[in-house]
């Protein structure tokens, strides 16, 4: 059952998944996805740590032709930082928010064909999104509010950066100027 509404239960440490895991593991969130699906809670995709397994796996399913899934996977490059209006989640329904996001990603994917691809537009979108939940992050952790903080489509330097890296020393998300601002 997919965890709603709880953000401590869903700000959990997801350890690596092994390969013989994985079948079974991609099994068990296709099945609830589709129950989600059936009820009108629809999504595009699910990670592991949604329905209570602190596994770094997750899924995409994005019509009948691309179906990914992502195991052990991180984002390596991030291009065209944009703002992605009305991101929803399933873990909070109803709740949709305007996020900064990359248009572009470089994902290397460890365990699952394919091993390395380039995700563009919302699959870009969703990968980042399901690899947050496996991170710890939430997507309103990613929310901007179009007025105060985007000009022109750009990040403002004290912003919470993008990529949610975790700052060691206060355990919040780094600032953009001092993570991804600085390259």
């Amino acid at each position: 059952m997919i965890i709603t509404n709880d953000e401590k239960a869903l700000r959990i440490k997801c350890e690596p998944v092994l390969p013989e895991e994985v079948n079974q593991l991609v099994s068990i969130l296709e099945s609830e996805l589709d129950k989600s699906n059936k009820l009108g809670n629809y999504g595009i995709g699910l990670a592991a740590s949604q329905i209570g397994i602190a596994k770094h796996i997750a899924i995409i399913r994005l019509g009948e032709n691309l179906n990914i899934n992502l195991a052990n996977a991180k984002i390596e490059k991030g291009y065209d930082l944009k703002l992605f209006p009305d991101e929803g989640c399933l873990s909070f329904p109803g709740r949709l928010e305007n996020t900064m996001r990359y248009q572009e990603i470089y994902v290397t994917n460890n365990l699952v064909y394919p091993h390395r691809f380039i995700a563009n537009g919302l699959l870009a979108v969703v990968c980042q999104h399901e690899l947050d939940h496996l991170n710890e992050n939430l997507f309103f952790d990613r929310s901007v509010k179009k007025d105060d903080k985007i000009k022109h489509g750009k990040v403002n330097p004290n912003d919470p950066c993008i990529c949610g890296k975790i700052d060691n020393l206060t355990g919040k998300i780094k600032k953009f100027k001092k993570c991804c601002g600085r390259k």
